[in-house]
């Protein structure tokens, strides 16, 4: 008996010791449950408040007396860490595919050299600007280096192309052959546009315009903007630069007779497609909301004050 006894009292003590430890295992885990729940619900919270704050900015923005540069556009109180940050730019400044390649002639050559600024062979220009070509095209018949539906289908793709414009610019995306120009230019995006029909204006094209699209140098682009822009250096405020015509600004432009053959051929002076992005802030959550609105242009398709687009990251 006393040594069933003994070896009772032995097994009693790493019951314990083991009962302990899986108590002890069990508190840890629900801890970091409930601290997981907690983080969620904190961050969930703060995401939300980020998304108010980018949404005061755009409401603050739609304004038509707000312009690019106006002070109100940016606010943040400190001691919550929230606020937001809003910029005004213009879209008419960009590529409209849809307006080169329904073109007659079509204008895949542009497409063509613009993809070679970027890096890709001729061979690799030729299969994206075909692609595109033929993803609106409303003919069955496949371009020399293009895709049409068989091509989709051989891939698993069926459905494609819709043999209709793009309607938006992450369309061009899907195409086939296209990769090589996403691979080769992870901003290639902020070229193009599809809410904007004119040609290319002039006074609002970035610099990735100016430069890879019509051929100015990085000095040319730079000098051209900061005429364009006026005093205040901010484009699409009060002092900008006024011209009549594309050939008065290309007057001023200081072009090669290349430069001046494309841009007289892709650009204009008028159009506008207002572009606001807001990026709302809740103690180091962000949230950034994009709105694309009509500028009522002769040129725009689109009446003026239609929003156009709304895309949230």
């Amino acid at each position: 008996m006393s040594r069933v006894r003994h070896y009772q009292s032995g097994m009693a003590l790493p019951m314990v010791l083991w009962t302990i430890a899986m108590l002890a295992a069990i508190t840890i885990l629900l801890a970091g449950i409930i601290e997981g729940w907690i983080s969620e619900e904190t961050r969930e919270g703060k995401q939300f408040r980020a998304r108010q704050q980018a949404l005061s900015g755009i409401a603050l923005a739609m304004n038509p007396g707000i312009g690019p540069g106006d002070p109100l556009l940016e606010h943040h109180t400190s001691d919550k860490g929230e606020g937001f940050k809003v910029t005004i730019s213009d879209e008419s400044g960009l590529i409209n595919p849809n307006s080169l390649l329904a073109a007659s002639p079509d204008r895949r050559d542009l497409l063509k050299k613009l993809f070679i600024t970027w890096g890709l062979s001729i061979s690799e220009s030729d299969v994206a600007a075909d692609g595109l070509y033929d993803w609106q095209s409303t003919t069955p018949v496949r371009s020399l280096y293009g895709a049409k539906k068989a091509e989709y289908e051989a891939v698993g793709r069926a459905g494609f192309p819709p043999d209709a414009p793009f309607v938006s610019t992450s369309e061009m995306a899907l195409v086939l052959g296209f990769a090589p120009v996403i691979h080769a230019h992870s901003d290639w995006r902020n070229a193009f546009t599809t809410h904007y029909n004119g040609k290319i204006n002039i006074l609002h094209a970035p610099k990735l315009i100016l430069t890879d699209f019509l051929g100015l140098s990085r000095e040319q682009a730079d000098q051209w903007i900061t005429l364009r822009s006026g005093k205040d250096g901010i484009d699409g405020s009060s002092d900008d630069l006024t011209v009549d015509t594309i050939s008065h600004a290309v007057s001023l432009m200081g072009c090669t007779g290349a430069q001046q053959s494309v841009i007289l051929d892709a650009c204009d002076v008028v159009g506008s497609v207002r572009r606001i992005e807001s990026t709302g802030l809740c103690n180091g959550v962000k949230r950034h909301i994009t709105v694309i609105l009509s500028g009522g242009s002769t040129d725009n398709a689109q009446s003026s004050g239609n929003l156009l687009g709304w895309m949230e990251q």
